[in-house]
């Protein structure tokens, strides 16, 4: 009987946590992700500051100052592009995540449903 009880309760343990379990994962999992992103978001932005120090040490003259002048109007489009995207990426892995939070709480709450409708049962 003892053993039962150690079985039971080792058992209603295991599935009180398993939520925990899977809260834990998901957010590793995107930390890792988000993290990720931002590793790569920030080299893309360090080669594009790098190309543009490398364009500031060609200016020699009046045209190819005109010309690097001409270049960051594009330079400052094609960044301001970069930043745009890079938010709605990062917007839609926060959804992402989102969408899987609530999943793993709705099967908690269909779990804890299910165990107080067999509980009014017996």
């Amino acid at each position: 009987m003892t053993d039962q009880i150690w079985t039971n309760l080792a058992d209603n343990a295991q599935k009180a946590l398993e939520p925990v379990s899977k809260l834990n994962e998901l957010f590793v999992a995107n930390l890792q992700k988000v993290a990720e992103f931002q590793m790569d978001a920030l080299k893309s932005y360090a080669d594009l500051a790098s190309s543009q120090f490398t364009a500031l040490t060609e200016i020699h003259d009046a045209d190819s100052l005109k010309d690097f002048l001409t270049r960051q109007t594009e330079v400052a489009g094609e960044l301001s592009q970069k930043i745009m995207e890079d938010l709605r990426t990062l917007g839609e892995m926060g959804s992402e995540f989102r969408e899987e939070v609530t999943k793993v709480m709705e099967e908690v709450r269909e779990t804890v449903t299910d165990g107080n409708d067999t509980e009014k049962a017996a």
